[in-house]
């Protein structure tokens, strides 16, 4: 009996240890279980999204051609499964996973056989992730070895593989993995390497790019060679190992020196794959500026846009931009780092952008695009504030006269040609030939009183050039306040003179085409913005600005049918007295001109200014240079065919100056003659290149707006008032340019007085706007 009794007792001892550790085991699986729920349920969301490689955008030219791309830190091709040679196929699958095809999500036989070696070895001494799992985790995931990680892995893959074929995640893996170098996708490493397609590789090297992409750096072929040659012959025993290929092929193979057909390449070469041509660089930040604002692209991350693989269709022209940029990079006349030049060329009938420059040495992301930023002005304000509105609502003539003089007052704020003279009666083509700011001032004065206050405004608002309010003052008028625009603001502006009175919004991208071959449009406000015959008139004045005595005579380009205005700025009367400047310097040069083909606006200034003032100016020799500069690059571009801006018929010609048909000008005269005064008036022998309006104020030393009363011109029945006030007076020095050693002949004037007219009140800005042409 107790015998019988204690196998009773034994056997009830091992049920109870048996159940026990059931029960410890079940209660183990159910945690586990349960933990990998918690971890499944913290996992990254499953988006389709994710699985989408950093593919590069593509820049295409006017002419679609490819210019240039942008990798985004990652250069890398998409390469589809059907073009994967099976020599490739047979060494990544020997390497990475070699029953792929027959297991599912998980290999499991390769995982138990990894847990008794990292529990024999330590944790993590052997891997057995699959291909699904190297997606998951490149597309969800980090490299962190943990059980969290592994859990979610494992969670994600299965629902990788409910979505997806196993030649669909094939072509995934292909296109995700890293080759070192920045490199991504086997298709790209086949070209950086061997500079071959993957059909093209030889079994040898098919063998190496497999195997690179366990330890990138490590088997960096560059780097190390040797470990390289070891890894490839690694492969290839797998690939003979698993009946991949015969031993007689992977001998062969063994036996061939991977450096052979290996591309050459420098340090310096390889860290700066990733950087685009500088010579586009301006250009393209004004692509990423244009999709920001399409709204098919609103909410998303720039560099997810950029990283999905568009091909973006531009209006570059190569040639041009290539022109431009290489011209400002290489002027041999900046005085320091502050000095810089920026443009913008448009079709002038289109406003396609054909090339931009954001700066000398311009770098995306690290620069300010100097093209696309706002500067003062200067004179180039003047035909889209005082010429073109007077032509658009009262229909002047080009010859209507103007009485200049050497001084003018409004309301006790004293205004003056730069060389501080009066030049008489000057009919409006001469005055904007010679940019003088009385004459300017006058006209500007009477568009507001006969055709409104704000008629001014909105005449630059139609044609881009938008003022946060309509009341605008003569400091605007010329140039000065709130006259400050972009070089691409200016000359979309101006094309709308050389095509006939229609506005054409500069713009880069014609379109964008996604991964999916979807189109996305893109568009652009175009407006008739004045009449035809405005612009035409106001065309055929800018035109003599290359004729003798115009701001910019000897800019001209023979064959080419120019117009354009130049215009300068200066700093604030404070400026000039703390760092002790000539009154001659200026802060910003313009001109913007425009042939029947192209329209060029060119700004050069400064940034900021130098410790102590130090080479922060412009001085009269170099005010030319802007100018140097749109005749080069003019001259590089343009097709010299003598081609003419068309006369539209609402103009005609009379007395040899023009006017809208039918509207006869009782103001025109033919000849610039003797003032009141019997004294000569004649164009100077020595063109004004800059003529900077005078503000004489009591206290000079400041910068402080000066809020006044606009002063009215009266009509000829009526004694103008004015209102003196002591001023003091910096002492100014005139610039000259080389002009045509004749004089103009003295004619006698008649006695008429100009037409004038009543101006409403205004704030007017400091002397730091003030301009010359």
């Amino acid at each position: 009996m107790t015998r019988k009794k204690k196998k009773r007792n034994i056997k009830r001892i091992i049920l109870q240890i048996v159940g026990g550790l059931f029960l410890l085991f079940a209660s183990l699986f159910i945690c586990a279980m349960l933990l990998f729920l918690y971890y499944a349920y913290k996992a990254p969301k499953f988006d389709e999204a994710a699985l989408r490689d950093q593919l590069p955008t593509k820049i295409y030219d006017k002419d679609d051609n490819l210019v240039t791309v942008l990798q985004m830190g990652q250069k890398r091709e998409r390469i589809k499964f059907q073009e994967v040679p099976d020599q490739l196929k047979n060494a990544v699958l020997a390497t990475e996973d070699n029953r792929f095809y027959e297991h599912g999500a998980i290999d499991f036989k390769r995982l138990t056989g990894a847990v008794f070696s990292n529990v024999s070895s330590g944790f993590g001494s052997q891997g057995a992730s699959t291909i699904t799992q190297q997606v998951v985790k490149r597309s969800f995931l980090t490299d962190k070895k943990s059980l969290e990680r592994k859990a979610q892995e494992a969670y994600l893959s299965y629902r990788l593989e409910q979505e997806y074929s196993k030649d669909e995640i094939f072509e995934m893996y292909l296109n995700k993995i890293y080759y070192s170098d920045g490199i991504y996708g086997v298709k790209t490493a086949a070209r950086y390497y061997f500079n071959k397609d993957l059909n093209q590789l030889t079994l040898a090297e098919a063998a190496y790019l497999a195997g690179l992409p366990q330890v990138p750096n490590t088997y960096n072929l560059y780097d190390n060679p040797e470990a390289a040659e070891k890894r490839k012959d690694t492969v290839l025993y797998l690939m003979n190992r698993h009946g991949r290929i015969t031993k007689a092929e992977m001998e062969e193979a063994q036996n061939q020196d991977l450096s052979t057909n290996l591309v050459q390449r420098t340090t310096a070469q390889r860290q700066n794959l990733e950087q685009n041509d500088p010579k586009y660089a301006s250009y393209i930040n004004v692509i990423k500026q244009e999709i920001r604002n399409n709204k098919e692209f609103e909410g998303k991350d720039l560099q997810d846009i950029l990283t999905s693989g568009l091909s973006i269709y531009t209006n570059m022209d190569n040639n041009a931009q290539t022109s431009l940029q290489n011209n400002t990079d290489n002027m041999n006349i900046y005085k320091n780092k502050y000095h810089q030049a920026a443009s913008s060329i448009v079709d002038t009938k289109t406003g396609a952008l054909i090339a931009i420059s954001g700066g000398r040495n311009y770098k995306d992301v690290v620069d300010r695009n100097l093209a696309t930023d706002i500067h003062p002005v200067g004179s180039t304000i003047k035909p889209f504030l005082s010429y073109g509105p007077v032509i658009e609502n009262e229909q002047w003539s080009t010859g209507h006269r103007i009485q200049d003089e050497a001084e003018y007052d409004i309301h006790g704020i004293k205004f003056r040609n730069y060389d501080k003279q009066s030049h008489g009666l000057v009919t409006m083509r001469d005055a904007i030939r010679r940019s003088l700011n009385i004459p300017a001032l006058k006209t500007f004065q009477a568009v507001q009183q006969e055709a409104g206050n704000g008629a001014p405004a909105k005449f630059a608002k139609n044609v881009g050039l938008n003022y946060k309010s309509s009341d605008l003052g003569p400091s605007d008028a010329l140039g000065g306040s709130s006259s400050e625009f972009s070089p691409l603001q200016m000359a979309s502006a101006y094309a709308s003179f050389g095509n006939g009175g229609t506005y054409n919004e500069a713009h880069a991208i014609r379109k964008v085409v996604t991964q999916d071959n979807e189109t996305i449009n893109f568009e652009y406000n175009s407006r008739k913005a004045m009449e035809d015959y405005t612009a035409y008139m106001v065309t055929d004045m800018l035109k003599g600005t290359f004729e003798p005595y115009g701001t910019a005579y000897g800019s001209q380009i023979p064959g080419l049918n120019l117009a354009a205005k130049t215009g300068t700025g200066t700093y604030g009367d404070e400026t000039y007295i703390k760092y002790n400047l000539p009154d001659n310097a200026a802060k910003d040069v313009w001109i913007v001109g425009y042939s029947p083909r192209y329209t060029m606006s060119v700004w050069m200034g400064f940034t900021q200014m130098a410790q102590y003032g130090e080479n922060s100016f412009v001085g009269p020799d170099e005010q030319s240079l802007p100018k140097e500069l749109f005749r080069q690059v003019m001259s590089e571009i343009s097709p010299i065919d003598g081609a003419d801006f068309e006369m539209p018929d609402s103009v005609e010609r009379s007395g040899g100056f023009l006017q809208v048909k039918g509207n006869s000008d009782n103001n025109i005269t033919t000849s610039i003659k003797p003032n009141s005064n019997n004294e000569t008036v004649r164009d100077d022998s020595r063109a004004v290149s800059n003529n900077r309006y005078k503000v004489i104020r009591s206290q000079p030393t400041t910068e402080e707006p000066v809020t006044t009363e606009r002063k009215t011109i009266e009509k000829p029945t009526t004694e103008a008032k004015t209102v003196e006030k002591p001023t003091t007076e910096r002492a100014t020095t005139e610039p000259t340019t080389t002009q045509p050693a004749t004089t103009q002949p003295a004619t006698t004037q008649p006695a008429t007085t100009q037409p004038a007219t009543t101006q409403p009140a205004t704030t007017q800005s400091p002397s730091s706007n003030s301009t010359r042409p």
